[in-house]
């Protein structure tokens, strides 16, 4: 879509009055300026001041029961990766920054990411990340629910989902894809294994079929479950494994500089790291330090 374009969509949501079509058109603008633009710091800065409702009203009518809109709270500074990772995001980053030069060279553009590794160390905080970070709608479809609730009807629900949601650049999510995408999927006779063996050919059709302005992260807790053909699809694979000392004490000091005031670095006790994932030592340094502050307001002995 030309940027014109953009321009009267914005200019018709606030017209409008249409608060929510004015924050995705902005949104839209700002994936598409280049990093070092004035604009897309100073849209960032106005969209981060103002509380944005997150509403289903941004997704085509038909798909508002299939997917979830998310508003990511934490950006790219809050999430703590292995340097490897670290280093691909970036590029990545780069890479979606100057997507029409790369159109303009008649080269592709990457923009599918596999995310894997044991519960609780930041797969889903990463993919709101990334698209707090390209001021895009952040979509999650969760195949398990979707398995649930529309089992019976092919995957038609799914391949609607994915071309609804290619109407704008957007982030998708697609979380546990291991419920349907694994090698033992649709093995069996049964008719609800011929149904998941259906679904499992709309889903790589449309993987397949998806435009570059849409982010495609797709996450899983076994990626040894799932067929290699999904994983030939991803342009990236990215592991976050259980947090070692190194990735703790960062995060640690991540924590330090939001709350200056409490003493983790130099008063909590030393963690058990081994074992944990990063959620788990999340919760177990702000218990430590709720019953640090709780701790202050009792009066002093005489």
């Amino acid at each position: 879509m030309a940027k014109a374009d953009h321009v009267f969509n914005l200019a018709r949501a606030a017209l409008e009055n249409n608060r929510e079509q004015v924050v995705a058109a902005c949104s839209v603008i700002l994936a598409g300026e280049p990093p070092n633009s004035t604009l897309k710091e100073r849209l960032k800065r106005l969209l981060d001041r103002i509380p944005r409702q997150v509403t289903p009203d941004i997704l085509p009518q038909n798909i508002q029961g299939l997917v979830r809109v998310f508003e990511s709270a934490l950006t790219l500074g809050d999430t703590i990766l292995p340097e490897q990772v670290s280093s691909s995001l970036k590029s990545f980053l780069e890479e979606q920054a100057h997507r029409e030069a790369l159109h303009a060279a008649g080269l592709t553009v990457p923009h599918k990411i596999l995310l894997t590794g044991p519960p609780g160390n930041g797969k889903t905080t990463l993919a709101g990340a990334i698209a707090h970070e390209l001021g895009l709608p952040f979509f999650v479809l969760d195949f398990s629910t979707v398995l649930t609730s529309y089992l019976g009807e092919t995957g038609s629900k799914i391949a609607k989902t994915f071309r609804g949601v290619t109407a704008q650049p957007a982030v998708l999510f697609l979380d546990e894809i291991e419920t349907i995408l694994s090698e033992r999927a649709g093995v069996g006779n049964s008719p609800d294994v011929g149904e998941i063996k259906r679904i499992v050919s709309t889903v790589l059709l449309e993987i397949d079929r998806l435009p570059d302005h849409v982010i495609l992260v797709g996450a899983t807790n076994h990626s040894e479950m799932l067929d290699r053909a999904v994983v030939r699809r991803f342009d990236h694979l990215w592991l976050l494994p259980a947090p070692d000392d190194q990735l703790v004490q960062c995060w640690l000091r991540r924590f330090a500089q939001r709350f200056p005031d409490i003493p983790v670095l130099t008063e909590m006790p030393a963690i058990q790291v081994s074992g944990q994932s990063l959620s788990d030592i999340e919760r177990e340094v702000e218990r430590w330090a709720r019953r640090w502050v709780i701790a202050q307001q009792a009066p002093a002995n005489p």
